[in-house]
This record gives C-alpha cells, structure tokens and sequence, in this order.
C-alpha cells in the first residue's frame, strides 16, 4: 500500500483537512449563493423602496387655506371676513406621483444591480473553493507518489535501483510537498473560514458537488449568447432618463393655478351676507426657468450615456462570449493531446510486465499527474471566464434563479 508521508505528518495533515472533507453536510452551495439577498447594500434599498409611500411623498389636494379679515372704513359696521383657499396643482400632482413611482422603480433596479454584484461573488468564492479543493487532491497524489519513490530508494539502498543524486532530490521533492500541501491548507482554511462567516456556520462540506463540466459551460453558454436578455445596466440608465424627464414635468407644473375665496359680511346693509371671488393664475412668466434647464440637461446627458452604454454592453458581451469559445476550444485541444500521448495506457502495460521498473513506472504516474494538473488549470480558466460571461450577459440574476456552476443547472431554492 503506498504510504503518502510519514505517520505523524499523515495524522497532521489529516486533521487539519477533516474540515474540508468530513463534515456532515448541511449548507448547500445554492444556500451560499442565496445569502446574496441578505447582504446590507441590499437591506438599504429595501429601506428605502419601503419609504416611498403615498403617505410620504403625496402632494395634498390643498395647497393653502388662508383666512383673511378686511375694513375699508375702519368702521365695526364695514368688517369684511373671508377664507381662500389655494387648491395644488392638479397637473403638479399627477406628475409628482409619476416621478416618485419611476423613482421607486429606479430604487428596485439598483437593488438588483447590487444583488447581480453580491451573486457574482458568491459564485467566484464557491469556484475558488471547489478548485483548490481539487488542486489540494492533485498534490496530495504527487506527494503519495514522490513518498512512495523515497519508499522504494531506501527499500533498495544496496541495490542497482538505487541511485544517491535521485535519492537526494526525491527528499528534497518530499520537502517541497509537503510546503505545498501546508500553504494549499492555509488557503481553504482562510476560505472555508470567509465562507462560514457568510452562511453563519462552518457546517459544510461541498466536496461532493458537482461541478459543471466544459461541455455543459459550451451548451449552457451557446444558449445564453442566442438569447436576449435584457442589460440591467441598461435598464438602469433608461429608467434615470425617465426619472430626469419626469423631474421635468414636475418643474414645468410648478406654479400656482390661482384661488378661491369665500366672502362673509356680517354688519353690511345687503341683500345677501355671502359672496365669494376667483382668481386665475396665468404663468406667463417663470421663476423656476434655471431648474427646468437643469433637469432637462441630465436628461440630455443620461440618453447620450444610454447610448455609449448600448454599444460598450453589445461589445463587452460578443468579447465575452468569443474568449469563453476560445478558451473551451483550446481546453479541448488540450485534452486532445494528452490522449494522444496516451501515458495511462502505457503505465498499465509496465504494471503488468514481470520485472518491471517500479521507478519508471512512478515517473510515469508522475508524469499522468502533471497532464492532470495541466488539464485542471485548463479547465479553471474556463470556469473562471464562464463566469464573466455569464455576469456580462445577466443571466445569473434571471429568474427562476439557476445554479450556473451545477452540472444539472438546479434551480436555487
């Protein structure tokens, strides 16, 4: 049985992974990826979305009420009162509550860009974890095998197997395995621990997930790419136009629209005691010209951002997609060759010979690893891209929610 390091490094080491692999799973990769709806820039919208309620932001149907008193004659008997009142601008009204629900609208996109940003790190601290759970499990084999070759050099020291300088430099590969192993130990912890901290508990174990492979990321990815999904970027700007256009109508129905006046003269010698008066106000001149202007240039400068923001998001997301396709098509390459070198078929044909090399046979191994290893960071680069595509085209924030890293794309529950 090969033996990857000397007993008490293997209890070591075996206890410091135990976190990682011995676990009894309870929190589930979709549970991390759902913890992006409680972060507190979240929580903040939420706040603020809750605030604008009619209650709140509602202009009233009266704008004033003013009670007046007059005496022309300075006589008890000439005593004149009287109550106006100032009704609000109907149009203003309207206008008002359109821009406070276009704002509230605003308040919820942002939210969700803010949500799509928390989702992107979540998604980005699973994948690091999962990756270098598997580069944990690529060096471990390469230190069982380095362990097992000193193993074999210190079994035959007076043998023709035995050679000193590749002796030496097996000790010095052990050493350099375990320094691997120890930092590689350090970063899950220090990962494990960020993760935990999030979830609010370190009762976890996703080593058994499973992760999404090329071929999925090369249909999930064409599907995307020939879907429109709208930009939530974009849907942003256009609902900030709306919101500056809005702000406009409210300045340019900011005026008063004029009164009524109900009229009471108690000591005059008339046939009626009750009269009343109207005034109409005509806006022929503003005071509020300067804000209107203002209004109206973010309006002009938001549709010119709209229009620079169209064409960076149809550019960003066909680079996207084509470097995804680059790095999936070179990841197949990759594996093309190495199974053109065949090096798994050549190490069982050595085991099987009777007087073989165990040696060469172990470089062999080693040498399966390293294409391994080659393959891994192949793949990593392809599952890290993936990612970028898919934030650039919006579509882990459509709904129902899909865990993109899955191989069978569940939904998040």
């Amino acid at each position: 049985m090969i033996r990857l390091l000397p007993k008490k490094l293997i209890l070591i080491l075996g206890f410091a992974i135990t976190p990682f692999f011995c676990s009894n799973a309870q929190e589930s990769v979709s549970d991390y990826l759902l913890t992006a709806f409680e972060d507190k820039n979240i929580l903040q919208y939420d706040d603020q979305i809750n605030f604008l309620n009619p209650r709140n932001y509602r202009i009233p149907i009266i704008d004033e009420l003013e009670v007046r008193s007059g005496n022309d004659e300075l006589s008890y008997e000439d005593l004149t009162l009287a109550v106006r009142i100032r009704p609000s601008n109907p149009w203003k009204v309207r206008r008002n509550n359109t821009l406070f629900n276009a704002t509230k609208k605003e308040l919820d996109l942002r939210k969700q860009l803010e949500f799509k940003e928390n989702l992107k790190s979540r998604y980005e601290d699973v994948l690091n974890y999962l990756l270098e759970i598997d580069q944990y499990r690529q060096t471990n084999k390469q230190a069982e095998l380095t362990s097992q070759k000193a193993e074999i050099f210190q079994q035959n020291f007076e043998s023709d197997l035995f050679d000193a300088r590749d002796f030496a430099e097996t000790k010095l590969d052990q050493v350099e395995a375990l320094d691997n192993l120890d930092e590689l130990l350090l970063s899950l912890n220090q990962k494990k621990k960020e993760i935990s901290v999030t979830l609010g508990t370190s009762d976890f174990n996703w080593t058994g997930f499973n992760l999404i492979s090329i071929s999925t990321v090369d249909s999930v990815s064409r599907q995307i790419a020939n879907s429109s999904i709208n930009s939530l970027e974009l849907d942003l700007i256009a609902q900030r136009i709306e919101v500056a256009r809005q702000e406009v109508q409210v300045e340019r129905a900011d005026f008063d629209i004029g009164y009524v006046q109900g009229e009471y003269f108690p000591f005059t010698d008339r046939d009626s005691d009750v009269g009343y008066s109207v005034g109409i106000t005509i806006p022929i001149f503003r005071n509020n010209r300067n804000q209107i202007a203002e209004r109206r240039l973010d309006e002009i400068e938001l549709r010119s951002e709209f229009e620079n923001e169209q064409y960076q998001d149809s550019v960003n997301r066909l680079l996207e997609y084509e470097y995804l396709k680059s790095l999936i098509s070179h990841h197949e390459i990759i594996v093309k060759r190495i199974q053109d070198i065949n090096l798994y078929e050549l190490a069982q044909n050595m085991a099987r010979i009777e007087d073989y090399d165990p040696i060469s046979l172990i470089e062999l191994e080693e040498g399966i690893i390293k294409l391994d290893e080659l393959i891994l960071k192949s793949k990593e680069r392809v599952l890290e891209q993936y990612l970028e595509f898919l934030f650039a085209f919006d579509a882990i924030t459509q709904q129902p929610l899909i865990n993109y890293l899955s191989e069978d794309l569940k939904p998040i529950q």
